[in-house]
């Protein structure tokens, strides 16, 4: 019999996976972006801990980095440099969603109903804060892109903001189907292992 918290476990997994390819963004995989810009024949790409350049240098990692696209001003405001920082509840969120995907492990292994209500509260948490980091990269990348166009360059959305949508997603999902699968009927008497 399968364990009323598996569909929210499946969910947690696929919101876990997602969130961990959009904060292993640049420095460190430059193929996951969240915009991609070219300036003066210059590419670079942006992720949660830096930015690089096709071909070049990558900055170090960092929570916060300044933005930088040659030749390009106005990028700088202290507004963008400080939502910089808030990219960080990335991993956060995939934070939410690993403790999520444990407590639901533990529901499903255990068929205990508390750890399936536990992945229930985590994932929604994780829900929130990947929901509220969504509207932030929304708001950050497409005014970048928009000053990047101003100066006569180009600029587009990279893969990176459509894993977060789908965490999103996955995580409200994963909130909804282990509410219902607390309410589930859970394994008792034989099917529990108990001896008669």
């Amino acid at each position: 019999m399968v364990s009323p918290a598996f569909p929210g476990l499946f969910f947690c997994f696929a919101s876990l996976v997602l969130l961990t390819f959009a904060s292993v963004s640049p420095p460190a995989w430059q193929t996951i972006n969240f915009l991609k810009a070219n300036v003066g024949g210059t590419q670079t790409v942006f992720g949660v801990f830096g930015e690089c350049v096709k071909g070049g240098a990558c900055t170090h990692r960092s929570v916060g980095y300044n933005l930088d696209v040659g030749g390009v001003t106005g990028l700088n405001s202290k507004i963008l440099h400080n939502l910089t920082y808030t990219l960080i509840l990335h991993p956060i969120a995939g934070g939410f969603a690993f403790f999520a995907l444990v407590f639901g492990l533990l529901g499903a292994c255990a068929a205990s109903r508390v750890a399936t209500i536990f992945m229930a509260l985590f994932s929604a948490l994780g829900a929130i804060v990947a929901l509220v980091i969504f509207v932030i990269d929304m708001v950050l990348w497409n005014v970048l892109k928009n000053r990047i166009h101003d100066a006569g360059g180009s600029a587009t959305l990279g893969n990176a903001n459509w894993l977060t949508v789908g965490a999103v997603v996955s995580l409200f999902l994963a909130m909804c189907t282990s509410v219902c699968g607390s309410c589930g009927r859970f394994a008792s008497g034989r099917m529990a292992g108990e001896k008669y």
